[in-house]
Formats: C-alpha cells, sequence, structure tokens
C-alpha cells in the first residue's frame, strides 16, 4: 500500500492586515504601508473563488482545512464567508472540507455564531490571559481595552451556539 502524500496548510488572510484592534505588539498592522494607501484589503471574490478551488485541487488529502484570519476576518462580514461555503460546495463530495477561524471575537454576535455552528466552523479566539493583562496589549484604535468584548463574543459562541472556542 503507497503512503499518501501529506497535504499542504495555507492560512488565508482574506482582508489582509486590517484589524479593529490596535494591539501593541501586531507586527501585520505596519503590513498596511505596503498596500500604497489602498483602503479596501477585501479578497476580491474572483480571487476567492480561484483560492478555494485551486486549495482543494492541490490537497493530495481527502480532507481540505481552510484556514481563515487577519488583521480580523469578520471585518468581511457574514455574506464573505456566506460565499466561502457556497464556492466549497461543489468539492463537498469529492473532499471533505473544514474552515476554522481565527478572531479576536470583538465582532461576533448571534447571527455570527449560528452561521459558524451551521457550517462547523472551528474557532479560535484571540485571549491574552486574564483582563488586566489582555487590555495591556489588546486595545482598540481610541486606547480602550478589548476584554469586555472579547468575552461577550466567547459568551455568545458557549451560551448561544454551544460551540468550544479555542483559546490561542
Amino acid at each position: 500500500m503507497a503512503a499518501q502524500a501529506p497535504g499542504i496548510h495555507i492560512v488565508a488572510k482574506p482582508v489582509g492586515p486590517a484589524c479593529n484592534l490596535d494591539c501593541t505588539y501586531c507586527f501585520y498592522l505596519e503590513k498596511q504601508a505596503l498596500y500604497g494607501g489602498k483602503e479596501d484589503f477585501r479578497m476580491p471574490d474572483e480571487v476567492l473563488a480561484a483560492y478555494i478551488r485551486k486549495y482543494v485541487e492541490a490537497q493530495p488529502t481527502p480532507v481540505v482545512e481552510f484556514v481563515w484570519q487577519g488583521g480580523e476576518p469578520t471585518l468581511l462580514g457574514l455574506d464573505f464567508f456566506r460565499r466561502v461555503v457556497e464556492l466549497q460546495r461543489p468539492f463537498a463530495g469529492i473532499k471533505t472540507i473544514t474552515n476554522s477561524l481565527q478572531t479576536n471575537g470583538t465582532l461576533l454576535n448571534d447571527d455570527w455564531c449560528r452561521f459558524l455552528k451551521q457550517h462547523g466552523f472551528m474557532v479560535g479566539i484571540s485571549l491574552d490571559g486574564p483582563q488586566d493583562i489582555h487590555d495591556r496589549y489588546r486595545r482598540d484604535r481610541t486606547g480602550k481595552g478589548s476584554f469586555d468584548r472579547v468575552m461577550r463574543g466567547l459568551r455568545l459562541l458557549k451560551v448561544s451556539c454551544g460551540m468550544k472556542p479555542i483559546f490561542r
């Protein structure tokens, strides 16, 4: 029996460096300067479609794992991720498709939670520890700590949707 070739793993950053937080240690925010003043970092639909198709076709394994992170990927809105699932659907009979979303959790609401659960997304929540430590480093653009908003998003995932987020 021949050994199966290992799959490749790519982390997609469909909103580039754009984020609603201004973490003191984040090196992605400085990457905005690489875009030459362009303010819309959103992955265009034609690029998204090509990425999904080519990524699935390149996988020698039966499971294709999509990982979405940012900046903050939820800035793209639910319609972007509805499109992701729609573009992945034709491959579902050929491969097992999974999705993971790494988020700071501050923009999660009931609609996001229902969508993520319905489509089996694994969700990672970025949390730097207890509130005093987290808020020291993970602040928004006005300098306000984000701990309470992250915990609100976490509660929504756990209580409203019964999901088990992963902390990173």
